[in-house]
């Protein structure tokens, strides 16, 4: 009876171990790579809703973290206290077989987002000419201003879409001998435009 018992309070112990130890959920991975499209769609505010940090939800983004987090130093002193940052698999050219890395980034203040950007995570082949992506894709764009400059500059678009607010787009770009390189800055509030400059 004794020996019954023991076994009993021993499966006892064992259970209220197990039912009281942290969860762990293993970080979960994504090696699906996003539409350059569909992902610069999901960082457009939806007509008739303000920002939210909830924009940039598409599954390809691997965000490193659930809520926004206190920025680095460029972006506080740029007056962008909160900042979400991802990486991204980019495809073009309707090609899976093409793509490259971004970075991704949401700034803003803590209620909401300001301005989101893409840029690329090193030098090398980008593959796209984001312009005519964004055209082929449906955008529309209006040019405020584009550089002279053939190996760098930074052009300035209004981006709109059926269903989206109307934003404005930097793209910056510089080309040299280890390859491209390019940032995407997509710019929700007239404050946040006045920052942007055409060079």
């Amino acid at each position: 009876m004794n020996s019954k018992l023991l076994a009993i309070c021993s499966q006892c112990v064992a259970i209220f171990i197990c039912a009281n130890a942290p969860t762990v959920i293993a970080a979960q991975t994504n090696s699906s790579a996003a539409d350059f499209g569909e992902l610069v769609r999901s960082l457009l505010v939806p007509a008739g809703a303000a920002p939210s940090w909830n924009l940039g939800a598409h599954p390809a983004v691997r965000w490193k973290s659930p809520a926004p987090m206190p920025a680095g130093t460029d972006l506080v002193k740029d007056g962008l206290p909160m900042s979400r940052t991802g990486v991204v698999q980019i495809t073009y050219s309707n090609d899976s077989s093409q793509s490259s890395q971004w970075d991704v980034t949401l700034a803003g203040s803590r209620a909401a987002p300001l301005e989101s950007s893409l840029s690329m995570d090193k030098q090398g082949d980008s593959g796209i000419y984001p312009p005519d992506a964004l055209k082929a894709a449906g955008f529309k764009l209006k040019a405020l201003c584009k550089p002279e400059f053939i190996s760098s500059g930074t052009a300035l678009y209004e981006i709109s879409a059926a269903g989206y607010r109307p934003a404005v787009l930097a793209h910056e770009w510089s080309s040299g001998s280890a390859g491209d390189w390019m940032a995407l800055t997509f710019a929700y509030t007239k404050q946040r435009v006045a920052k942007l400059k055409c060079e």
